[in-house]
């Protein structure tokens, strides 16, 4: 830990992390919102053992976890997936950020149940409000469902934590969490993940659905884990053209990064950001397809877009749901955020990238037709970009 402090208030001039009034701003209001938050949850996390010690006995069958690369509709198929009425669950914001505990889920939920409307209109018009910016680029809410992945950060036990300080060396290795994290303290994470979902699962009102599915760009590297942990697992992934996934990922990061610093990305932390997509890629290919650690399902980007339903539909009967989904009006109209990229040329792909971009067997893909390349003439890739 005091490596860790150490690491992090060290200062390199013209660094991100300079001391510039804009991050001194942030950090003043940032670091004790989370100091408190933090301690918030881990009270909650705490109570759980003494008030329903039964969370640990609470099965997890057949998980589901969409272990696609970013911005290729992973939040579109997720919100797919948990709609009302479809048979997964997954964690909403609201959960991972001050309620990953069973104690402090049905303590606000008890509250909002109770709430005068007017203070429930009050509390989404903030939410709207608070998340607007976010809205542009990634569909965002409290109340939506989410990347799990947050809930770590309590536990200081995943690479979102080094976003403030994006240069630093702390957390990279959870980046490359396969390959490069311990085998103890991968341990560690998997086992506080499985009681993080555990605590979900136990706290669903009663009578509701149970099957667990969850998505978060980390998740690529992580395939080993889930698959050690979760032994009756699935993977689910979306191909989509590199061309397009490498610049609105672009994108992504910049709008990330701008919270924590005005400094602009340099050419090497931007190669770096590209390496890691790269690297994702071909873990995912040879854990999958050349060495499947666990059964994986590949859905093609332009599929999920222009057939949503019967991607869903056939997604459902693949993982062995039984019963044929309803899709409400909310299902079907789904998010689109504007395309504030330019897609890469090939000639620009092949600059940044090492190795040649592998394609996934037609036999794993969802629809069973033939499989075009990403980037071939045939690749119908609507430029829109979806979360």
């Amino acid at each position: 830990m005091l490596e860790l402090i150490t690491k992090l208030f060290s200062v390199k001039p013209g660094s991100m992390r300079a001391w510039r009034w804009r991050r001194v701003l942030v950090v003043v209001w940032v670091f004790p919102l989370f100091g408190l938050i933090a301690m918030w949850n881990q009270i909650g996390l705490a109570l759980d053992w003494v008030l329903y010690p039964g969370f640990q006995k609470q099965s997890i069958q057949k998980p589901v976890f969409i272990v696609s690369l970013p911005r290729t509709g992973t939040t579109n198929l997720l919100h797919g997936m948990t709609d009302p009425g479809m048979p997964f669950t997954a964690l909403a914001l609201w959960e991972s950020l001050i309620a990953p505990s069973v104690t402090h889920k049905k303590l606000l939920r008890f509250l909002w149940r109770n709430a005068p409307s007017p203070i429930q209109s009050l509390l989404r018009k903030t939410d709207t409000k608070l998340f607007k910016g976010l809205n542009v680029i990634h569909k965002a809410s409290l109340f939506c469902k989410e990347e799990d992945e947050l809930a770590l950060m309590w536990s200081l036990s995943t690479a979102y934590m080094g976003f403030f300080y994006p240069e630093t060396e702390v957390f990279r290795d959870m980046h490359r969490f396969d390959r490069d994290v311990s085998p103890a303290r991968k341990q560690r994470i998997m086992t506080r993940y499985r009681r993080l979902i555990q605590r979900h699962l136990y706290a669903l009102p009663e009578g509701a659905r149970r099957r667990f599915v969850a998505k978060n760009p980390l998740m690529p590297f992580k395939v080993q884990a889930l698959a050690a942990h979760f032994p009756d697992a699935t993977a689910v992934l979306i191909e989509r053209d590199p061309k397009r996934v490498l610049p609105s990922a672009e994108q992504l990061i910049l709008h990330l990064l701008d919270f924590a610093t005005d400094v602009p990305l340099s050419n090497q932390e931007r190669q770096s950001f590209i390496d890691l997509i790269e690297d994702d890629q071909h873990h995912l290919h040879e854990h999958l397809a050349q060495k499947p650690v666990m059964p994986g399902i590949v859905i093609r980007f332009p599929d999920l877009v222009q057939r949503r339903e019967e991607v869903l539909t056939e997604l459902l009967s693949v993982l062995g749901c039984e019963g044929t989904p309803v899709f409400s009006e909310t299902a079907q109209a789904t998010h689109k955020t504007p395309a504030r990229y330019t897609p890469w040329t090939e000639e620009e792909l092949n600059q940044v990238l090492s190795r040649p971009w592998p394609n996934w067997p037609n036999a794993m893909c969802l629809l069973h037709e033939e499989w075009q390349a990403p980037g071939t003439r045939q690749s119908q890739d609507p430029a829109t970009a979806h979360g």
